[in-house]
């Protein structure tokens, strides 16, 4: 993981040209096509351009590790845990991608979302130890003002705009709603 999301952005846009224009040579020179024909073989360029912006992407994840390591930092000074700075990275990834404006929508709808994503959760928490299902169990028993100003920390620490949408007061029925669902779900609470 790089530590600077900066120099992740710059080594994307760099793993992007070198990328683009090496598989390009790559693909003529294996198919025999002279450079010169690159008009007539667009698509060998557009597929050496996607395998670029792939390649591109997953450098640029590598560095969100600074959002992770500062997330992590203040989740275990705030609530005395010993998270680890992967699981937390794997956590913020997911964050990103759920769109902020589907969040708002969830929100808008008081959408129970246990109930949408019941089997994933329910795969993922067969795989945790005792002691990640009782850290689980302390966070969603904290009180839900408690939980959105941890929430509002967050979005300080990382910059997610999706922490801070959930932070907002009218986001708290659907916390409400869904750490009830998962009380019931995970501790038949």
């Amino acid at each position: 993981m790089i530590k600077n999301k900066t120099i992740a952005a710059i080594l994307a846009v760099l793993t992007f040209i070198a990328g683009s224009v090496l598989l390009t040579v790559i693909i003529f020179y294996t198919l025999g096509y002279p450079l010169s024909s690159i008009p007539q073989n667009q698509p060998f360029v557009f597929l050496a351009i996607l395998v670029s912006a792939f390649l591109a992407s997953r450098v640029y994840g590598r560095g969100s590790s600074e959002r992770a390591a500062k997330a992590t930092k203040y989740l275990n000074e705030t609530l005395g845990l010993k998270l680890n700075e992967k699981d937390i990275w794997n956590a913020l990834r997911a964050v990103e991608h759920m769109p902020p404006y589907a969040i708002k929508k969830y929100i808008n709808l008081n959408i129970n979302a246990v109930d949408e994503f019941e089997v994933r959760i329910k795969d993922y928490t067969d795989k945790l130890s005792e002691e990640e299902i009782l850290t689980i169990k302390r966070i969603i028993e904290m009180p839900v003002p408690e939980l959105q100003n941890i929430l509002h920390n967050l979005y300080l620490e990382t910059k997610l705009e999706q922490f801070q949408v959930l932070a907002k007061p009218e986001a708290r029925p659907l916390i409400e709603l869904n750490v009830k669902e998962l009380k019931k779900l995970l501790f038949n609470e």
